[in-house]
């Protein structure tokens, strides 16, 4: 067995520290909301200032989303969760969904074009943080909205009715 002297101890304990990623969890940056289910706002992109790179908060690895970004606290209360971003205006504006379990990182996020969406079933309650984020060239307005997701079983019931609906009419 080795013993180290403390200092040399102290200094192996303080560069471990370094080693460990920093979670950055939106600390200091402007937070919106919170919203909840059902939740449905309007904003801009445009002015805001460039916190997140998309998929990771706080800091610019990709250097990707260098427009501005805006942060949403959600205090969802369980169960399957959808949200949709439109972007108005002519602009582009990509959504991120970030899980209790990691707020340092997104894998849940969408980058389609002017309509995004994501969805996660069986969401556990918590706080999720919604980013809406841009590039510096597409800035601009956005609908934002936070719904249940519909369920397997209403979706089959929907398609039976209208399946009914046909036969009667024939």
């Amino acid at each position: 067995m080795v013993t180290l002297q403390p200092s040399v101890r102290a200094a192996l304990c303080a560069a471990c520290l370094f080693a460990i990623p920093a979670f950055a969890d939106f600390g200091g940056q402007p937070i919106l909301g919170p919203l909840t289910n059902f939740s449905f706002v309007s904003g801009t992109t445009s002015g805001k200032p460039d916190n997140n790179d998309g998929f990771t908060s706080g800091d610019h690895i990709f250097n990707i989303w260098d427009g501005g970004d805006v942060v949403y606290q959600l205090n969802w209360t369980g169960g399957d969760m959808f949200i949709t971003l439109e972007s108005l205006g002519g602009s582009d504006n990509d959504l991120f969904l970030y899980t209790p379990d990691s707020y340092n990182d997104s894998g849940i996020y969408s980058i389609a074009g002017s309509h995004d969406e994501v969805s996660l079933m069986g969401a556990a309650a918590g706080t999720y943080y919604i980013v809406v984020d841009s590039t510096f060239t597409s800035e601009g307005a956005y609908n934002l909205a936070v719904i249940p997701a519909p369920s397997a079983g209403l979706a089959m019931l929907a398609g039976i009715g209208l399946c009914g609906a046909r036969r009667r009419r024939g």
